[in-house]
């Protein structure tokens, strides 16, 4: 049996081989009679949790939109040109994904990347955030990607995306500093950091992380508890790939903070002059930052706002900095979800080499493995 990957579905059934080799001949007999129920059964439990956890967020952000901004008269053109620089912002993340993707063994297209990529954010509303990774994993292995190259990709994109956030921000308030933020130490206790050292403290970690000698270490020792993942799975990271990175996510950080100038403009015009631009881009860029570190509270909430918050307090005014973050909130749930919609029903098609040819019942006991060419 050819345990060494390939390109397109090889990948994948050398995965699956792994664990098919271990069943035993009635274990495999009841897999092939329930596979494709218990897949589907997973599929739609998974599909129901995120609908109800994005349910959730979206009625809860209009509740407390409500309880501070019963007033408010927002600009929905405004608004709409928040979330669809929001998209773009994002879109720039989806890039490099797609783009540590075509530095495997596994690569795809732009499209597959990308619409994995966004629908993929939506699992970042279950507690945990581990769902980015499986839905993500679920939408590009149809298109040829090796199950556990996929996940590597998700955990590099993630560990540069934050890591240039973190910097950029730190950058941001050491040059316009705002008032320290009271970082809750447990116990009731709390500690006063200036904003310029709590960014470059999440930061500047995560990019010794992100290292070209450094991440392959992190991504094997992450991969422990999946036997069968080796390095062959592994993109091909290097300083070139990290720099590129760092591009992509600074230009996906400044179009993320634009969108809070366009919810801002929507919300109290004028309020927010371009010289107020760059804290806008910092403080979206650490309270995303941190709200990812936070794992427990879904898509960051909670974290996410009182970041805000803080950061924009001294130039908005205190309730008018709440109101725009908890409006920024809704907008990119929403955001999130039309586009979410839209490309589940715009479903790129598979080349000829993407298509992983189906296991017939008959040959059933046999593995996977080695009905593969070259076996």
């Amino acid at each position: 049996m050819a345990l060494s990957n390939g390109s397109g579905g090889r990948g994948w059934c050398v995965e699956q081989a792994f664990f098919w080799d271990r069943m035993d001949v009635s274990t495999r007999g009841h897999w092939q009679r329930w596979k494709k129920p218990a897949i589907r059964g997973v599929k739609f439990a998974l599909g129901a949790l995120i609908v109800w956890m994005v349910a959730r967020s979206l009625f809860g952000a209009w509740d407390d939109l409500r309880a501070y901004g019963e007033t408010l008269e927002p600009s929905l053109p405004w608004l709409i040109v928040s979330a669809g620089v929001y998209l773009l912002g994002l879109s720039c993340f989806g890039n490099f994904f797609t783009r540590i993707m075509a530095r495997s063994e596994t690569p795809v297209r732009l499209a597959p990347g990308q619409r994995a990529y966004l629908i993929g954010h939506l699992g970042k509303y279950v507690p945990g955030k581990a769902l980015v990774v499986v839905l993500r994993v679920g939408l590009l292995v149809p298109y040829g990607a090796r199950a556990a190259t996929a996940a590597f990709a998700t955990l590099y994109e993630t560990l540069v995306m934050m890591a240039t956030g973190g910097i950029l921000a730190g950058w941001i308030f050491v040059i316009w500093p705002g008032p320290p933020i009271e970082v809750p130490m447990g116990g009731g206790r709390s500690v006063s950091v200036p904003l310029a050292a709590l960014s470059m403290g999440i930061g500047i970690p995560l990019l010794i992380l992100a290292e070209a000698r450094v991440f392959p270490k992190l991504a094997m020792t992450a991969s422990i508890p999946f036997p069968g993942v080796h390095r062959d799975a592994l993109p091909r990271v290097s300083i070139a790939l990290l720099a590129e990175g760092i591009g992509w996510s600074l230009l996906g950080w400044t179009l993320m903070g634009l969108s809070l100038v366009a919810t801002i403009q929507g919300i109290e015009p004028g309020s927010l002059p371009m010289t107020g631009w760059p804290m806008a881009i910092a403080a979206v860029a650490l309270a995303t930052v941190a709200g990812f570190l936070v794992a427990i509270f879904p898509g960051g909430l909670v974290i996410r706002e009182a970041v805000l918050t803080a950061s924009l307090g001294p130039v908005l005014g205190a309730e008018p900095a709440i109101v725009a973050a908890l409006m920024l909130r809704l907008v990119w749930v929403v955001a999130e979800l039309a586009i979410s919609g839209a490309l589940m029903l715009l479903r790129p098609k598979r080349s000829v080499a993407e298509v992983v040819p189906p296991v017939p019942d008959s040959v059933a006991g046999s593995s996977p493995a080695s009905r593969l060419p070259g076996s």
